[in-house]
């Protein structure tokens, strides 16, 4: 999405929402130019889609694009300077001008200039304030503080704190503020809402970690001490593994259990009492043999006598 910003800095940019913008020093227009040589209703901007386009509509000085008077309704592109008499309009493109810019920049309105910007990249580490980290859009990555006293607006309008460049953003979306040290949301009776980890709420307290949604712009937010985890993100992790958990699991219990006592093989058991039954067998036998020796001995003697 495309913004026109005046080079003489005059104005805050303006964010080309709409589907048609009336320039002229007329205060009915869009854009009022209060300058001697303007004309009433000078020019006239159309945005169709990504297409933006531009038409003089009957001027007196005639309307400028990159120094040449235009004759018919003339297409815009990012960079192109646009003159009404001597007021004079750049063409931008935010992502492009993000590109050129040092790292942490962040594209925040005049009403909050005087406040420090913190880089994204030591956000999470600041602990001096609240801070919105912006999470998607246009705005991925870029951080805005909130300051110790007022309110900051966040919406669509130009003459808010925090602009938030789309069609369903309304106007004056919702407003943060810190009192008594804690970070107040309250929505201003937006079209389409203020969420606050996915929750449709009127007002609510933010904490360390939220997440703010106003349409389809988040932010998480990073408290004085600083975000670790965001909350949805530890309300969405999977639980851990069954097996994951038992691993977990000190050694020590399976230590502490008692061994069990081995059972006792049946076959061994029974193996003794057999042993013993045939030495007692063995024995007898070895009696009676000797018995009859001794028997056949003397029985041969008396004969032989």
């Amino acid at each position: 999405m495309l913004k026109l910003q005046f080079k003489d800095q005059r104005k805050p940019a303006i964010w080309l929402v709409e589907s048609r913008y009336a320039i002229g020093k007329d205060a009915q227009n869009n854009i009022a130019l209060p300058d001697d040589g303007v004309s009433p209703f000078h020019a006239e901007i159309r945005v169709e889609g990504d297409q933006v386009f531009i038409t003089d509509t009957g001027s007196s000085n005639g309307t400028f694009v990159n120094g040449k008077r235009i004759q018919r309704r003339t297409e815009l592109r990012s960079g192109d300077v646009i003159a009404i008499h001597t007021v004079q309009l750049l063409l931008m493109d935010p992502k492009q001008e993000m590109k050129g810019a040092p790292e942490g920049a962040t594209a925040i309105s005049p009403a909050l200039a005087n406040i420090p910007i913190a880089s994204s990249s030591v956000a999470g580490k600041q602990d001096s304030g609240w801070v919105l980290k912006a999470k998607t859009g246009s705005l991925v990555g870029q951080t805005f503080p909130v300051p110790a006293s007022g309110k900051v607006v966040i919406g669509r309008a130009n003459t808010c704190d925090i602009q938030l460049p789309a069609n369903h953003v309304s106007r004056q979306h919702a407003e943060v503020q810190v009192t008594g040290g804690k970070l107040l949301v309250k929505d201003l009776n937006s079209s389409n809402g203020t969420f606050v980890n996915r929750k449709k709420v009127a007002d609510a307290e933010l904490q360390n970690g939220d997440e703010v949604r106003f349409d389809t712009f988040s932010f998480e937010v990073v408290g004085p001490g600083g975000a670790t985890q965001s909350k949805m993100t530890a309300v969405n992790a999977p639980a851990p593994a069954p097996a994951a958990r038992d691993a977990a699991r000190p050694k020590a219990d399976a230590a502490a259990r008692p061994a069990a006592k081995p059972a006792a093989a049946p076959a061994a058991a029974s193996a003794k009492p057999k042993t013993a039954e045939a030495s007692s067998s063995g024995g007898s036998a070895m009696l009676l043999v000797g018995v009859l020796l001794v028997a056949a001995a003397a029985a041969a003697w008396f004969f032989l006598k």
